[in-house]
């Protein structure tokens, strides 16, 4: 089965900019810290946790960044990370003159990196197959 990249990006990018909310939603201490090889490292905290939406937005911070951790390249995790998940948002040009990258080489690697997120986020909940693949295939 072939993936739907288009579909399966809209998906990943739902989820990715969501990840500022749930970071302020969980709070600052439930917020994890990224290591300088772009990995995060989830906070040992052991706090109670009352209040139910808390709760959610740790869940899905953990989705998120153990989605992009799964993630093997550096250089894709550091380009979602530095999009989407540092608390100040940057324009893409930023991102992209800051890590040495010509725009077209920074939105290739960023489709790559999205990709491999929604194949890690929640065992594969993101991504979406092309039906077109299917119909075709079964047609022989």
């Amino acid at each position: 089965m072939e993936i739907d990249k288009k579909l399966t990006k809209k998906n990943a990018y739902e989820v990715l900019k969501l990840y500022r909310r749930y970071s302020r939603m969980a709070g600052e201490e439930l917020i994890p810290e990224i290591t300088d090889n772009y990995l995060f490292e989830l906070k040992m905290v052991e706090l109670n946790i009352k209040v139910e939406r808390q709760l959610q937005a740790f869940k899905e911070l953990r989705a998120i960044t153990e989605a992009i951790n799964s993630i093997d390249k550096q250089y894709l995790r550091q380009i979602l990370i530095e999009k989407y998940c540092k608390w100040h948002n940057k324009k893409d040009y930023i991102i992209y003159d800051e890590l040495m990258m010509s725009e077209t080489n920074f939105y290739l690697k960023l489709e790559r990196g999205v990709i491999e997120f929604a194949r890690h986020y929640k065992n594969g909940e993101l991504l979406v197959f092309s039906l077109e693949q299917l119909t075709r295939h079964n047609q022989f």
